[in-house]
């Protein structure tokens, strides 16, 4: 990402702050994130106002050790966008000392739950300012909500024709756009698929309260150990292999698709997969994903079989090399030992980056994920 834009202040001028203790929430390409207080101290100076757009590794706020403490000028004079007298910051119980409040701390004007959760300050302004209705602009931010970005995307829009609708690209559309438009650019990429048995994959899953999404993740983890070349990725001129097996796991959202991550997938029984994904889908549902639950997988999964998908063929997730889609699981004829028997059976297909892997050796892991499910060894 090159930019992030801060949703909200918890603390307000002159508060006093504990390391660690969550400081503001900035919205990024994936999701709104807590960000934590690197320092104890007392918070002096925000630079960069909620709604306010910041570039990475911009300062956007001082803390010090005293609430006296000079200031670095070099900050203080640059051209940085003023605090907001309204920044719609929670009241701190903290507290600092009587009379270090700062000018952010003004009390907010009056306004409606409604408009607070449906469009922030700035955005209102700026709306009025341009002469167009907040109510008409379609909003990107947490929870549908109208941001400058938005007034502004709607200010320089085209009228569209006559029975159609324009819809600004959300900052997560943005970003899959890039990323997807990226993978099929740089990485040459073919595809192979298998059916599986699902019936033992099915007693194990159903034992540990676990899904089919759960017993893949559980096979692809596992066979990875074997296979290092697919949780490998291209880095200049070098294959970069993880020893860490971390599977992301894709999830599908109203207005986009986010991978969080199952670290260590390979070390963790069913049972304990089972909760980790839930508890990543709550999170990912609610835009409250942290850092680390978003970064670092080497693999990817996705399942469109709960939406009645039979077989399709997933692009890579760069900078990764491979990703399994799964169909859905539906009771089919096989033939086993000359008999026709009837059996749960899904259709795995995976994606490979060829610069990494070849056709065999794909197919070599495909084999060890469907033995897997199969036998069980989940």
């Amino acid at each position: 990402m090159d930019e992030g834009r801060i949703v909200a202040w918890h603390k307000r001028e002159g508060d006093a702050v504990a390391a660690g203790e969550v400081l503001f929430e900035v919205e990024t390409d994936k999701a709104t994130m807590e960000v934590e207080s690197p320092a104890a101290g007392t918070l002096r100076r925000i630079l960069y106002s909620a709604d306010s757009s910041a570039p990475v590794a911009t300062v956007i706020a001082l803390i010090s050790d005293t609430a006296d403490e000079p200031l670095p000028s070099e900050l203080l004079g640059a051209e940085l966008p003023k605090p907001s007298l309204r920044a719609d910051p929670q009241p701190s119980s903290a507290g600092g000392p009587p009379g270090a409040r700062g000018p952010s701390e003004a009390q907010p004007l009056a306004e409606s739950s409604e408009d607070r959760v449906r469009s922030s300050p700035a955005a209102r302004k700026r709306a009025q300012d341009l002469g167009i209705e907040i109510s008409s602009v379609r909003g990107s931010g947490p929870g549908g909500r109208v941001t400058m970005e938005d007034v502004e995307t709607a200010s320089t829009s085209p009228a569209a024709p006559s029975g159609e609708r324009r819809e600004p690209l959300s900052r997560m559309r943005r970003a899959i756009a890039e990323r997807m438009t990226r993978s099929v650019r740089e990485q040459p990429q073919f595809s192979i698929s298998r059916d599986v048995d699902m019936s033992a994959a099915n007693e194990a899953r159903t034992k540990a309260g676990a899904s089919y999404t759960d017993a893949i993740v559980a096979a692809c983890a596992k066979a990875l150990r074997d296979h290092p070349r697919l949780r490998g990725r291209i880095e200049d001129d070098a294959l970069v292999i993880s020893d860490a097996i971390h599977v992301g796991i894709a999830i599908a959202l109203d207005d986009g698709l986010l991978v969080p991550v199952l670290r260590d997938a390979d070390r963790k029984d069913l049972s304990k997969l089972a909760r980790e994904r839930e508890r990543l889908e709550q999170h990912a549902r609610a835009g409250k994903l942290a850092e680390h639950e978003l970064g670092g997988a080497v693999f990817t999964v996705s399942n469109l079989g709960t939406l009645g998908v039979d077989r399709f063929t997933a692009i890579v997730n760069p900078p990764e090399a491979a990703i399994l889609a799964l169909g859905r699981v539906t009771d089919r004829v096989i033939a086993k030992d000359g008999s026709a028997l009837v059996r749960p059976v899904a259709t795995l297909t995976l994606s490979v980056d060829h610069r990494v892997a070849d056709g065999a050796t794909a197919a070599r892991y495909l084999t060890a994920v469907a033995e897997r499910l199969e036998r069980a060894d989940l």
